[in-house]
């Protein structure tokens, strides 16, 4: 492999923002039939660099080569003329176009209009079903989840027929098995002498399809070594630039009263009977497949969506929310797993999207008060370590790890009995996870509790005091901390 020539080489690339570099010099190179690994924490300058590659940004020292050739990319277009497509973190699907509309737009079959569009839709369908999924092509893409519409995004790229290709967290919504499929069909894309380029912070999947790894930190490379030459730890540490060691925190020593119980709760061709209760210091996980039903019955507690049967019984009281303000000022909270979408105000600052669910904290005789407002955001940001310019600076600049933790700050600057998170760590690096990760158990410890919905194992397993799994739409088993395993939990997600 070393032989090789790389089809894609970056050398020495800077990259400045208002002025400030967020991209030090950086080489970097893949070769055909490699998947070569891009890891580092949120901010370090990854999508950064990919999408200099992608030519969706312009470096402003340092140049691009696409097959021993200067490639000088002004747009995402140019790039892919030059063989190189990139598959980006967030969605750039259109909703109310068919799935077979969104994999092939773009591309021409020659012919007809007619006959164009059936070989393409044609073509679309043989993808899918290369792909192991179970999806009419024809339908709207909106009608999909969130994992399935990764999955299109994907597919998409992979309609181009590109020479290099760059994945940037394309796992983060994915369950297993879908994460599964996507690393085996990236194995074969390497295997037909495609280069590939995979940022990832699952260091487990960097170890299961990489060749060689290169490791960022504060738009700095650190170093390249093969993957079979290093390990899960010595990339851990070089990606956080010191020892990780216990990146979860201790289980619950002890729990308290009973806070919340859910009994019966239904809604007809959702979810079905679910029950269950949860205890003061208490994280109760809740596992399961993409359409188990885990994210519909939060949304259905915490007064999102309607439900046809069953009761809510928070600190020993009958609830039955009808809106989420309702939901809200008894003690609930609840972190959406898509947070740009359904969770943070992404073209408003940081400031904005921590104080916008905490208005009363900020008010003094009915008028919002901006020093409160700055305090209370400047508190959150200070707890959670949100790496911002100031408080100022809109959310969408952030990095994905700190505009999670700008929505987290949200929630939990509200007080609530209850805060419940679906996919808290979505796209968030093994650093930002940590620290999620503690902060979830000292609020817990502090005498509340925490409900957490995710579809990472080791996180369920590492996080939660209780896990309980869901399968098409109903509880199918319930499982201590010490007795789990990845195994069992798999197992009873997928049957009942």
């Amino acid at each position: 492999m070393d032989l090789v020539e790389p089809v894609l080489e970056l050398r020495g690339i800077t990259k400045r923002f208002d002025g400030i570099a967020v991209l030090h010099s950086v080489d970097f190179d893949v070769r055909a039939g490699e998947v070569h690994a891009l890891v580092g924490e949120n901010g370090a300058g990854k999508t950064t660099l990919m999408k200099v590659a992608a030519g969706v940004y312009e470096p402003d020292e340092g140049r691009v080569l696409a097959g021993g050739r200067l490639l000088a990319a002004k747009s995402p277009m140019d790039a892919r003329r030059a063989g190189i497509a990139m598959v980006h973190q967030e969605l750039s699907l259109a909703p109310d176009l068919s799935v077979a509309e969104n994999i092939v737009i773009g591309q021409d079959d020659g012919g007809g209009r007619f006959l164009r569009w059936r070989r393409l839709a044609d073509r679309a369908a043989g993808m899918l079903s290369d792909f192991g999924l179970q999806l009419d092509p024809m339908q709207p893409v909106s009608s999909l989840g969130v994992g399935y519409q990764q999955v299109v995004e994907i597919l998409k790229a992979l309609a181009a027929n590109p020479k290099i290709i760059i994945f940037d967290e394309p796992t983060a919504s994915l369950e297993a098995h879908e994460t599964a499929a996507v690393l085996d069909t990236i194995r074969k894309l390497a295997s037909r002498s495609v280069g590939v380029v995979y940022i990832s912070h699952r260091i487990e999947e960097v170890f299961r399809v990489g060749d060689r790894v290169t490791v960022l930190r504060d738009g700095w490379r650190i170093w390249t070594k093969n993957v079979s030459e290093t390990t899960r730890e010595e990339v851990v540490n070089a990606m956080v630039g010191r020892e990780m060691t216990d990146i979860y925190p201790p289980p619950a020593s002890e729990t308290g009263d009973e806070l919340l119980r859910v009994e019966n709760l239904t809604r007809r061709g959702v979810f079905s009977e679910v029950s269950f209760a949860l205890h003061r210091g208490e994280i109760l996980g809740f596992s399961g497949l993409v359409g188990s039903g885990r994210t519909e019955v939060m949304r259905a507690v915490f007064g999102a969506d309607p439900v046809d049967a069953g009761s809510v019984i928070l600190d020993g009281q009958v609830r039955r929310f009808r809106s989420v303000r309702e939901a809200m000022d008894a003690g609930l909270a609840y972190l959406p797993e898509d947070r740009k979408t359904l969770g943070l105000f992404v073209q408003r600052s940081v400031l904005d999207n921590v104080v916008c669910a905490s208005l009363d904290r900020c008010s003094r005789r009915g008028a919002v008060r901006s020093d409160l407002c700055e305090d209370l955001a400047a508190t959150y940001c200070e707890k959670l370590s949100i790496r911002a310019r100031d408080t100022y600076q809109d959310v969408r600049s952030l990095s994905g790890g700190n505009q999670q933790k700008v929505l987290l700050a949200r929630w939990m600057a509200t007080d609530p009995k209850v805060l419940i998170v679906d996919e808290p760590t979505r796209g968030v690096d093994v650093g930002a996870k940590a620290e999620i990760h503690r902060m979830l158990r000292d609020y817990a410890n502090a005498g509340h509790a925490v409900i957490v919905v995710s579809s990472e194992m080791p996180e369920i397993i590492g996080l939660c005091d209780r896990i309980i799994v869901m399968h098409e739409g109903r509880i199918s088993g319930e499982v201590p901390r010490d007795q789990a395993t990845e195994q069992q939990l798999i197992s009873l997600a997928v049957s009942r």
